[in-house]
């Protein structure tokens, strides 16, 4: 098709595309969608931290497969391979990425946890910290997708993912603040 219509269907099929892939991400993440949206209702500190540590405890299980599964359908899309069956590949990655991600979500994981607690810890006591903290949250946001896009494209071992992964959040600054 060309045209307004073809170019009105290419719209159309990324963004079923990207439903579809979505909701998997999202099915197979339900436990701790419930459990994000329990946070936003809790009514008391204790509970809070307990829904958050189970939060960190089931993210390795879940939200690492899930999001590397994602990444990896989204990566054959942009090497050209349109026409894959979108839950079959899924799945696929799910399965052939679990250990993997599983590893890198319990090295990433208590990364994330230790710089929530300091902030929450430093921010009551100095509030010019606060600007540190952003900074350091943007970049390890984009070390954890960087993490990702390492995980589905390249063969390597975990320490070399987590060391690819450091440098190009630093060695890339520009690419580093597009991506926040």
């Amino acid at each position: 098709m060309t045209g307004l219509m073809g170019g009105f269907y290419r719209i159309s099929e990324w963004i079923m595309r990207f439903s579809v892939i979505n909701i998997l991400w999202i099915l197979s993440n339900l436990p701790i969608v419930y459990l994000v949206i329990s946070v936003l209702y809790s009514e008391t500190v204790p509970q809070l931290i307990t829904l958050l540590l189970t939060i960190a405890l089931l993210a390795p299980f879940l939200f690492f497969p899930a999001t590397t599964a994602m990444f990896g359908v989204v990566r054959k899309w942009i090497m050209g391979e349109e026409e894959i069956p979108l839950v079959k590949s899924f799945w696929k990655y799910y399965k052939e990425n679990y250990k993997k991600s599983f590893i890198g979500g319990w090295i990433l994981v208590p990364a994330w946890v230790v710089w929530i607690v300091d902030y929450v810890y430093f921010s009551q006591m100095f509030s010019f910290f606060i600007y540190f903290f952003i900074v350091g949250s943007i970049f390890l946001y984009i070390l954890t997708l960087y993490f990702f896009c390492n995980l589905v494209h390249l063969e390597i071992s975990m320490w070399a993912m987590i060391k690819n992964s450091v440098l190009l959040s630093l060695g890339n600054p520009l690419n580093t603040l597009a991506l926040g």
